[in-house]
């Protein structure tokens, strides 16, 4: 360990919503785990806020990350959460410096720089970790677990689907930043490598072959109400039946309340508690804080007024990525799998359906519940799986993710997936999207599944 106290340290590049907050935060509440010892951000305000939070001294901030890569290692692992585009080259150096990388996803955004930080990794001898935090929900490590088990026989499809809201394609991919797929990745990288990460571990095989279809947006200037103005805020005749009306999203987060209202099975009418729904007033969190670095009301305001976040979800311009998009893989050992991502769910989620000789199992993965079913063919049982359920971002798998790296950086377990295992899910989104675009079919052959 490099740091004095013997405690692991890491260094954070990129001090955004991913790198500030949604693993480090863990170290706050057990900070015996790890230390956050240096940080590279350009912007000085995020720079600081997380130099406060960990007592990181000036000399080791950085506002480029080639900067703090310039300095003798003085951490074990690096935490790389730059935008997509700017994944590869902190990642090589720190790789190339002695670091372990946790490293968020996509890998790249496109195959040959994600092979080549597979092989960096490999040479170098360190730990390349993708953050596909999937694997680390509660609820898909136990639908792993059934799996494992043989309760289900052998498997023979999964059906899988990524319900994205309207009101999160609208900010993340028509008017935020991978709205335009050719600027950023296409969305089923951006969005979806988690999903097809997870349709590999599920079906413990790498893809033989793969097709797509994709259906382009609906929001787009010919489809605009008549008479909307450029920036929602300026007064649109049409605000009451817009479900993509900026100042209800950003000030009055009323898409985002009545998401997390929705539930299914027996709680279907109960009203989520208080302390797991954002409120308008002092709301300071995601997504508010994706539009402005001034959450104050002024500050909303202001970004209603001046940024691409306050337009017309129809008037952006540049926004092409799909509104839906469906992905079919068969893989080397028969199973059959069906992937869907769309983006005009009412309701923030994935839903979940495998199918066995001798079983099924359907499993729902929302902001406020994950459940899973399974059913016997035989007998016609039925039991619910027992969950230990987290709320929080991704069911609150991040935290969990991160406890695991520190945990394979230390050698007290093994990674739960290796980088090479990471790329395949990679490879199939770039196939995805090529397939999409050219009505082609992907095949792979026994040498690179090997």
């Amino acid at each position: 360990m490099r740091d004095p106290s013997g405690v692991t340290a890491g260094v954070v590049i990129g001090a955004g919503e991913r790198g500030a907050k949604a693993y480090v935060s863990l170290l706050e509440a057990e900070p015996d785990l790890a230390r956050i010892v240096g940080v590279a951000e350009p912007d000085a305000a995020r720079r600081r806020a997380l130099a406060e939070r960990f007592a990181i001294p000036a000399e080791r901030c950085f506002a480029d990350y080639r900067d703090l890569f310039a300095e003798p290692a003085f951490a074990d692992f690096a935490l790389i959460a730059t935008p997509d585009a700017l994944h590869v080259d902190p990642a090589l150096q720190a790789l190339e410096r002695g670091y372990h990388v946790l490293l968020e996803k996509p890998m790249a955004t496109n195959e040959p720089d994600c092979e080549r930080l597979v092989r960096a990794s490999e040479k170098a001898g360190r730990l390349l970790q993708i953050c596909h935090v999937l694997r680390y929900a509660p609820l898909y490590a136990a639908v792993k677990q059934v799996i494992e088990s043989g309760e289900l026989g052998r498997i023979v499809t999964i059906q899988h689907s990524e319900n994205v809201s309207y009101w999160h394609y609208a900010h993340s991919y028509a008017r935020g930043h991978w709205r335009n797929r050719t600027e950023s990745s296409p969305m089923i990288l951006a969005k979806s490598c988690h999903d097809l990460d997870l349709l590999c571990w599920l079906a413990d095989a790498a893809p033989v072959r793969l097709t797509s279809l994709e259906r382009p947006t609906e929001l787009t200037d010919a489809n605009a109400p008549e008479g909307a103005p450029a920036f929602c805020i300026e007064g649109c005749a049409h605000a009451e039946s817009c479900p993509y009306d900026a100042v209800a999203m950003y000030r009055d987060l009323s898409p985002i309340l009545l998401d997390l209202r929705a539930r299914s099975g027996p709680d279907a009418e109960a009203e989520p508690q208080a302390e797991d729904v954002p409120r308008a007033n002092g709301w300071t969190g995601w997504p508010v804080s994706a539009i402005t670095a001034d959450t104050s009301a002024e500050g909303v305001e202001r970004a209603l007024r001046e940024t691409r976040y306050g337009r017309c979800v129809y008037r952006v311009g540049d926004n092409d990525q799909p509104s839906s998009q469906n992905v079919d893989v068969l893989f080397a050992n028969g199973v059959n799998a069906s992937f869907t991502m769309h983006s005009t769910s009412h309701r923030e989620g994935r839903e979940t359906r495998i199918d066995g000789t001798r079983g099924s199992l359907v499993a729902g993965f929302y902001t406020l519940e994950q459940s899973a079913m399974v059913s016997d063919h035989k007998s016609g049982r039925r039991r619910r799986v027992a969950l230990d359920v987290e709320t929080g971002a991704h069911g609150g798998s991040d935290p969990r993710l991160f406890r695991a790296f520190l945990a394979a950086l230390r050698g007290e377990s093994d990674a739960i997936t290796t980088a090479r295992e990471a790329l395949w899910s990679h490879r199939m989104a770039f196939a995805a999207d090529r397939c999409a675009r050219e009505a082609a079919v992907a095949v792979w052959g026994e040498q690179e599944n090997g």
